[in-house]
């Protein structure tokens, strides 16, 4: 018997991937080469790029309801 579990939101997933920047920041300055203050900020910024552009995909590709 499968168990169905619901999707995930958006904003859950997007505070997964900031917490997985938060994790890698943390490992890489233990490391030889840390990451700039520039670098950090710039994946955070991508994160939000990305998960907003998955906003507006999903805005503009809305399914009727059946």
């Amino acid at each position: 018997m499968a168990t169905v579990t619901p999707p995930r939101p958006l904003a859950d997933l997007e505070q997964d991937a900031l917490a997985g920047v938060e994790a890698e920041f943390a490992r890489r300055a233990r490391g030889a080469r840390p990451w700039t203050p520039a670098e950090y900020v710039d994946r955070i910024e991508q994160v939000h790029v990305r998960y907003n552009h998955r906003r507006n995909w999903l805005r503009t590709h809305e399914q009727e309801a059946a």
